[in-house]
């Protein structure tokens, strides 16, 4: 457990737990985001101004004073070493008074300024030295994510004491780190938390990476031979029907659209499971190959399931297929909708059901389940597939599944990640459909008069931020702080609520609906709105701290907007100042609006090992792996074939097979 580290009291482990850390193993995969180099160990007398530096010595003095007529106190410290005192000040840290007593001996590590007294340091990390070894001060330091109560002193000292203490058992295979050239388990946690060196990191980094990548594949292929061993019904081409539906719509399927529709139904035509994946970029139409799957499905008296990750998510598809198929064709199933309709469902009077992963709980009966669809196909977890397997009908057989995804991946990448699926793409976008704006504002220079003017005409907006609450470690705007700074400035008098995660789900519900239906002419969110949701009326998107987001990620909130032939805008505003390559995949997003092109883009952008990974790549489940590091990918996915294809399989390796267990716990994998 997580209470008793040094560094963590009752608060510190609930914040944690808010942020999925329960265990000590969860603790020491919390990866930091970045380094401080405090390495650079100087005497006094060495220093000049713009140096990062490290000292070591004494506090002579140390003493407080209040600005007038501001709320800020701020210390001033005389520190000196062998050589000579340099001053020293921090802001508004009264404890300090009593933690850096005069003689205490301190290590202290931050940036020298020049100042009218002369030289000083302004607000250095400090530690108190009790040995010759630091975890704050003088090396490279982890800089972590962080939530509420939680500050980096806490994280490092209970991540540092539980490398001590902590048993660290290797379970990938000697034989795979060999060839790999991999180091072991233990040095590689040591590493990635306190590194020696910036190439010790990195090295960590590649461990750690592998590791993800091939524990995903593992799951993955053991999956898929799970699948192989079941049958499926074989439903009937319902060809007429099909034709006559395509026809009454009032807008022409792409060709995309007629060859996945085409390949989808082909595959329910045969007595194995399909498995199919059907990729398409935001607003290229998958809902409508999904519907055509499932009304064949329907004429051959089969049930379609449609299951969407959030009840946001569930009743846009539910509204859209009912537009495509008609009211009655349709029920919606949720925790708030539809339960008096279960009866219809286990009568198999109900033919296509939507809702969350929820309706396939054990409480919903299904009469004759032939088809599961699965949206965010990603998001659709080991327990999930599980009681797809159970929901088995009297002749034996498993529904087939079709997977969908709005993440564009270029296809050699997704042939290695889905090369057991067969995969659909859809790469065309429906005709009427006007390219969105984009551009990027500066921070404090943002053009409101445009965004008032789509409000005043009738439109409405979506600002999207990363963090939900205020951070002092993070240059970042929270929802509530931007929603504060709109209302009181460029928005005041306009109508605006704030959607996140952690509100209750009704909650959530009443707020989505209030914009859907107009009453609110902003949406101040974060990415809870990323995927799915579907507003024609919103023409504006501006996403809020734009450089923490991944370019798949904010392609996928640009099609927020661009719903409809109504012209959209979409304004990418950076928290600060952010290196030329974040400012280049920006561009990339000013210059492109195609998916696809942008995942293309992005792969030659960032090249295979970058640091943020996944992070940038908006695909969730990884915390270090890249998804566009092609070659590791396909690394990790031989090894793991051949592992799997060995005499005995995953029963020869009992400490790959435990590690695999706590991993599909976890992660959610398609």
């Amino acid at each position: 457990m997580l209470i008793g580290l040094p560094g963590l009291g009752e608060t510190s482990v609930r914040d944690l737990q808010r942020m999925g850390i329960l265990l000590p193993e969860d603790l020491l995969e919390h990866y930091p985001m970045r380094y401080d180099d405090f390495s650079n160990r100087r005497l006094v007398s060495d220093v000049a101004p713009g140096e990062t530096v490290t000292l070591s010595g004494v506090i002579t003095s140390i003493a407080s004073r209040p600005v007038p007529g501001r709320r800020l106190t701020i210390i001033n410290a005389i520190f000196s070493d062998t050589s000579g005192s340099i001053r020293v000040i921090w802001f508004n840290q009264r404890f300090l008074l009593k933690t850096l007593t005069p003689g205490t001996h301190v290590t202290l590590s931050g940036q020298v300024e020049l100042q009218k007294q002369g030289l000083q340091l302004k607000n250095p990390s400090f530690e108190v030295q009790r040995g010759q070894e630091t975890t704050h001060t003088g090396r490279i330091v982890p800089i972590y994510p962080l939530e509420a109560s939680l500050t980096q002193k806490r994280l490092r000292t209970a991540i540092a004491a539980l490398l001590r203490t902590e048993r660290i058992v290797d379970w990938l295979p000697e034989e795979i780190r060999h060839r790999e050239q991999l180091i072991d388990l233990p040095r590689a946690l040591q590493q990635i938390h306190f590194p020696e060196t910036f190439d010790a990191a990195e090295e960590a980094r590649h461990r750690l990476q592998f590791d993800e990548l091939f524990l995903y594949e593992l799951a993955h292929l053991r999956s898929r031979e799970e699948l192989k061993k079941l049958s499926a019904p074989a439903i009937a081409e319902a060809i007429e029907t099909i034709k006559l539906f395509v026809q009454s719509l009032p807008f022409t399927l792409t060709t995309a659209q007629r060859k996945a529709a085409w390949q989808i139904i082909e595959d329910m035509s045969r007595g194995e499971p399909m498995n199919r994946l059907l990729e398409g970029d935001v607003g290229s139409g998958k809902t409508v190959a999904a519907a055509i799957a499932a009304l064949n499905a329907a004429t051959a008296g089969y049930q379609t399931a449609l299951l969407a990750p959030t009840e946001i998510l569930a009743e846009q598809h539910a509204t859209t297929l009912q537009r495509l198929l008609g009211e009655e064709a349709v029920i919606l199933v949720t925790r708030t909708h539809g339960q008096d309709r279960l009866p219809e469902i286990a009568k198999g009077e109900a033919k296509i059901i939507v809702g969350t992963h929820a309706l396939l709980e054990n409480k919903v009966m299904f009469h004759r389940l032939g088809l599961v669809i699965v949206d965010e196909q990603h998001r659709f977890g080991v327990k999930q597939r599980q009681a797809l397997k159970e929901k088995q009908m009297d002749d034996g057989t498993v529904p087939h599944l079709l997977s969908m995804t709005a993440t564009p991946i270029p296809r050699t990448l997704a042939l290695t990640l889905y090369g057991d699926l067969d995969i659909s793409v859809l790469d065309e976008m429906p005709k009427g459909r006007k390219p969105i704006k984009t551009e990027i504002v500066k921070k404090g220079d943002s053009d409101f008069t445009r965004i008032k003017q789509e409000l005043d005409a009738g439109r409405q907006a979506f600002f999207v931020c990363a963090l939900i609450d205020p951070s002092e470690e993070v240059e970042a705007k929270s929802v509530t702080e931007l929603h504060d700074e709109l209302q009181k400035g460029p928005l005041k008098g306009y109508r605006a609520a704030v959607l996140h995660g952690r509100m209750k789900s009704e909650e959530k519900e009443r707020i989505m609906a209030e914009f859907k239906q107009g009453n609110l002419h902003a949406l101040i969110s974060t990415t809870v709105i990323e995927v799915g949701v579907d507003v024609p009326n919103a023409t504006v998107m501006f996403v809020e701290g734009a450089e923490r987001f991944g370019l798949a990620q904010l392609h996928q909130l640009r099609g927020r907007v661009g719903r409809s032939d109504l012209p959209s805008l979409c304004f990418l505003r950076p928290s600060g100042f952010v290196p030329e390559q974040t400012y280049e995949r920006l561009r990339a997003l000013v210059e492109c609006n195609n998916g696809f092109e942008l995942a293309e883009r992005d792969l030659a952008l960032r090249g295979p090992g970058d640091i943020y990974g996944t992070v940038q790549s908006g695909f969730p489940g990884f915390k270090l792996a890249d998804l566009f590091n092609a070659p590791m990918i396909a690394k990790a996915r031989n090894a793991a074939q051949s592992l799997l294809k060995e005499e005995g399989g995953l029963s020869r390796y009992p400490a790959v097979r435990a590690r695999l267990g706590e991993y599909v716990k976890k992660i959610h994998f398609e």
